[in-house]
């Protein structure tokens, strides 16, 4: 028997810098644009419907996502994760701090030490 954890995987929206896409993936870390699986012009909703179909955590600049968490919660919906990177991390000088954030959520899980159950779903991680 496989006792190997199960990934944690990632959705980028729009508001999110490719450099930190492609810097991610250069790393091994499975992650998807919103653009590259048809959600380019998608509500915020239909994001979340998707990341939540596909296990991904969504990361964000878009507060929208802090009001769905909310709503979700009071409906007893389940999420894969937000990570909401804080309005002052823009451009590349803090691409940075994001790519650090999901990479040591990547190796957390990895190596067992966080669950994406226990650690993940439902939750909204502040990235600042």
């Amino acid at each position: 028997m496989d006792d190997k954890p199960v990934p944690i995987r990632f959705c980028a929206d729009t508001h999110i810098a490719r450099a930190v896409t492609d810097q991610l993936r250069a790393k091994g870390v499975d992650i998807v644009r919103c653009e590259e699986v048809g959600l380019a012009e998608a509500d915020d909703v239909e994001h979340l419907d998707y990341a939540a179909r596909e296990g991904r955590v969504i990361v964000t600049q878009d507060k929208d996502f802090l009001r769905l968490h909310s709503v979700w919660q009071s409906e007893g919906k389940v999420h894969s994760g937000i990570m909401y990177c804080l309005p002052h991390l823009k451009g590349a000088k803090y691409a940075g701090r994001i790519i650090q954030t999901c990479l040591d959520y990547h190796e957390l899980v990895a190596g067992g030490a966080a669950t994406l159950e226990g650690d993940v779903v439902n939750q909204v991680i502040y990235v600042g």
